[in-house]
C-alpha cells in the first residue's frame, strides 16, 4: 500500500484554490492556520497564486499570516 502526503506548502495551495477560485473564506482561514503551524514556501506559494491570476488574494493572505504572527509574538 502507497500513501501519498502533500507537503505543507501543497495543502496551503490546496486551500487557497479554493478560496481563489470559489471565494471560499473558511479555506483561506485553513490556509492560514497551515501556514502558521508549518513552515510553508510563501515564494512558491506567491509564483504559483500569481500564476493562476490571484495576486491580489494571494496578498489578502499573506496579510493576514502576518498580522497573526504578530499578534502571538505579542502574546495574544
Amino acid at each position: 500500500m502507497h500513501m501519498l502526503m502533500l507537503s505543507p506548502t501543497d495543502s496551503c495551495r490546496d486551500r487557497l484554490a479554493d478560496y481563489y477560485h470559489w471565494n471560499d473564506r473558511q479555506s483561506l482561514e485553513t490556509g492560514v492556520l497551515i501556514a502558521l503551524a508549518s513552515r510553508v514556501g510563501m515564494s512558491r506559494i506567491r509564483a504559483w497564486s500569481e500564476g493562476e491570476g490571484h495576486a491580489a488574494k494571494f496578498g489578502e493572505f499573506q496579510a493576514e499570516v502576518r498580522r497573526r504572527k504578530r499578534r502571538r509574538a505579542r502574546g495574544r
